[in-house]
């Protein structure tokens, strides 16, 4: 069975999984190399989706709604006598050299840029990253220089966005090799508990890496459409468990010699 007949039925045939224990483990690792592509159809569009969209959002924050600014010995400064906030569906820019808007403000955000006199702050889905303008040296820069480096940076947009995407597949199908690492792990007890014990560790690993197309396949789905909920890590990895568990049944029992 060649590797799109074998991701089509990963879906629904936990017996055809089981007889895929057999086959040789580089076709396994192609295998999961062709899954995490199918789920980066999802994924990657969205990532470009969003870089792109980032870029135009900041292009028109700095042109249009930002004063003219400075930074210069380690700190932003600008003539503003108030915050500016700009505000749209998915994302809040903040620019405050006052000090009128503090960091605790930001918690009522869940997607905030926020730059200040200091430092800057990048909060997405509650994940916060701050640049601290200590890091970068001696760097002097004005308005009309952001602006031009937009420009610069919008011409080689699908170079970049292309960079991130392949970035992102190498590192994510990473950890999805580790993730089915732990799944086979976790089949050792599978097996024992269901009575196959004749199933080597290697069948194990092979089986698993069919057992996640179906929860990676869905989450990448989810995740591409913005859907975001509670335990969504633990009910992948009770999906993928009760998968590799549909597939170790259809492995046949060792039969039991007879005595003599």
């Amino acid at each position: 069975m060649n590797i799109f007949k074998q991701f089509t039925v990963s879906f629904y045939s936990p017996k055809d999984m089981a007889a895929f224990r057999f086959q040789k483990i580089g076709k396994t690792i192609g295998y999961v190399f062709i899954m995490m592509l199918f789920a980066f159809i999802f994924l990657g569009t969205n990532m470009g989706l969003m870089i792109s969209g980032f870029v135009n959002n900041f292009e028109t924050v700095i042109n249009d709604e930002l004063p003219a600014f400075e930074f210069k010995d380690k700190q932003i400064t600008s003539d503003i006598d108030k915050p500016i906030i700009y505000e749209d569906k998915e994302q809040t820019f903040i620019f405050d050299t006052t000090g009128q808007v503090t960091r605790d403000d930001l918690d009522k955000y869940s997607d905030v840029v926020a730059i200040f006199q200091d430092e800057t702050y990048i909060i997405t889905n509650s994940s916060v990253e701050k640049l601290d303008y200590t890091m970068m040296g001696d760097m002097n820069f004005n308005k009309e220089d952001i602006t031009n480096l937009l420009d610069g940076a919008k011409s080689l947009l699908p170079l970049i966005i292309s960079v991130a995407i392949i970035a992102a597949y190498i590192f994510m199908t990473a950890l999805k090799f580790i993730g089915i690492t732990v799944l086979a792990l976790i089949g050792l007890i599978v097996k024992n508990v269901m009575k196959r014990k004749n199933i080597p560790y290697r069948q194990l690993w092979i089986m698993s890496a069919y057992a996640v197309t179906l929860p990676t396949i869905l989450f990448a789905i989810l995740e591409s459409l913005g859907i975001m909920f509670p335990g969504q890590l633990f009910i992948y990895w009770a999906v993928a468990v009760f998968i590799l568990s549909r597939i170790v049944k259809h492995v046949p029992v060792p039969r039991v010699p007879e005595d003599k």
